[in-house]
């Protein structure tokens, strides 16, 4: 009697689980289009020298929020962003960025975390 119950106890916890895992891939669609739909705010704010949105986004250490600060002072209406498609792994997603100004271009590397419901960029690094 006791294996019975182990046995119905443990199918019960497996489909439970599988059943959690379906929710979560059917989710996962609608965080990557709202991470690419975040990135095109954030770029049509930046080519019009408005970096709130970008500030609120934010989650990074205070020598990144420096250089976020420091961006600001600049006239961002002339640069050209450019965003390769986030690579997205559950609730972490990263990409790179590309910003054009004259005949100089920087490249970035984002990382972003989904935390309550919003997208949040966590770490950003300049590639070499």
């Amino acid at each position: 009697m006791i294996k019975k119950i182990y046995v119905i106890f443990l199918m019960i916890l497996t489909a439970s689980c599988s059943n959690l895992d379906k929710g979560y891939n059917e989710n996962l669609s609608n965080i990557d289009e709202k991470l690419v739909s975040k990135l095109e705010l954030i770029q049509k704010d930046l080519q019009v020298n408005s970096v709130t949105r970008l500030k609120e986004s934010l989650d990074v250490s205070f020598s990144e929020r420096y250089a976020i600060n420091k961006l600001s002072e600049y006239d961002l209406s002339k640069v050209k962003f450019y965003f390769t498609k986030p690579q997205i792994s559950r609730n972490l997603g990263e990409n790179t960025i590309g910003i054009r100004f004259g005949e100089e271009v920087l490249y970035f590397n984002v990382e972003y975390k989904y935390l309550n419901g919003d997208w949040k960029i966590t770490k950003f690094t300049e590639r070499r």
